[in-house]
């Protein structure tokens, strides 16, 4: 039977998780387990780090990826694209909180 990708947070978090609780992996991820259980609940959007993580975990777990591969590649293009979106929309809400909206003059 062939492997089904994740295809969302909750999904891929779990999928990276394999059997570790979620205590033993979000110690490994650095964050808190109540953090995580809002992650994999999607009550919460993980941060970057951590999806990328997941989807090396889950690279190297069911595809047995090796350094250098295709999926490898293909894997850094889509870490690489989500650290420009999340950094796009920092610059973003920046540039919103920064804007300043006068009063309109009067005549």
């Amino acid at each position: 039977m062939a492997y089904a990708f994740p295809t969302s947070q909750r999904e891929l978090l779990i999928a990276a998780r394999g059997g570790a609780t979620q205590a033993e992996f979000a110690k490994r991820l650095g964050v808190d387990r109540s953090c995580l259980s809002r992650y994999e609940t999607e009550q919460l959007g993980a941060p970057t780090s951590v999806l990328n993580y997941c989807l090396k975990a889950v690279a190297e777990l069911h595809l047995g990826v090796e350094n250098g591969s295709g999926v490898q590649l293909a894997l850094a293009h889509v870490r690489r694209a989500a650290d420009t979106l999340e950094q796009a929309a920092k610059n973003e809400a920046q540039r919103f909180a920064t804007k300043r909206v006068r009063p309109a003059s009067r005549s």
